[in-house]
C-alpha cells in the first residue's frame, strides 16, 4: 500500500455528563482504513482507538490519582489486537533516541521517538520509519503521515499512543513536565 496522510482534530469534552467520562478525544479519517477515534477516558483510566479497519488497540494505566494524558512507566499496559506489549523508556538519556518509549509487540521491535520540534515518530528496528505524527503547539489538529511500509498494526499502535503521556521524549519536555508536577501534584483540595 502506498503511504497516505490524515488529520486528527482534538475534541475536549464540554457537557458534564461527558467530562465524567472522557479527557480527550481525537476523531479523523484514516485513508484506506476510515473513521477512526482515539478517546482518553478518565474512568476507567485508559486510551482506546476505535476504528472498523484497524485492529482494537489500547493503553492504561492503573494510577487513580493523576489525571490527563496515560503515563508511560513499567506499569503501564499496551495491548493492540488483543497482543500485550512490553514497555521500556530511558528517562535519563540526554539524546532524543535514547529518551524513546521501546515497545515490543510480539516479533516487531518499535521505538517512538520526538524527530523534531512538535513532531514524533514511530520506527521499526527493521522497517525504519513507520508513522509520523506532527501536532503544531497550541493546534486543535494533528496531521498523521503513513510510510508505504505501515501496516495496520503499525498505524493502531502510533494512534493510540496519542492517548499516552509522550512528554518524556524531549529532555526540554521532562524538564518543564518534572516542575509542573512539582508544583501541581494531580490532588484536589477539598
Amino acid at each position: 500500500m502506498s503511504g497516505f496522510t490524515f488529520e486528527l482534530v482534538r475534541r475536549t469534552p464540554t457537557r458534564p455528563a461527558e467530562m465524567r467520562v472522557a479527557h480527550l478525544v481525537l476523531t479523523g479519517t484514516a485513508g484506506p482504513y476510515g473513521e477512526v477515534t482515539v478517546t482518553v477516558g478518565r474512568v476507567p483510566r485508559q486510551a482506546d482507538l476505535a476504528a472498523a479497519g484497524l485492529p482494537e488497540a489500547s493503553v492504561s494505566h492503573p494510577d487513580t490519582q493523576r489525571q490527563g494524558l496515560i503515563s508511560v512507566d513499567d506499569r503501564t499496559r499496551l495491548s493492540v489486537g488483543g497482543v500485550s506489549a512490553v514497555l521500556s523508556q530511558n528517562r535519563r538519556s540526554l539524546g532524543k533516541k535514547g529518551r524513546g518509549i521501546g515497545i515490543r509487540l510480539e516479533d516487531r521491535d518499535y521505538t517512538y521517538v520526538s524527530s523534531a520540534v512538535a513532531e514524533e515518530e514511530l520506527r521499526d528496528r527493521d522497517r525504519g520509519p513507520l508513522v509520523r505524527v506532527s501536532s503544531p503547539f497550541a493546534s486543535s489538529k494533528v496531521t498523521v503521515a503513513v510510510m508505504a511500509a505501515a501496516d495496520a498494526r503499525d498505524l493502531a499502535l502510533a494512534l493510540v499512543l496519542q492517548g499516552a503521556d509522550r512528554t518524556g521524549l524531549t529532555l526540554t519536555q521532562s524538564a518543564v513536565s518534572g516542575v509542573l508536577s512539582f508544583l501541581n501534584n494531580g490532588k484536589a483540595d477539598v
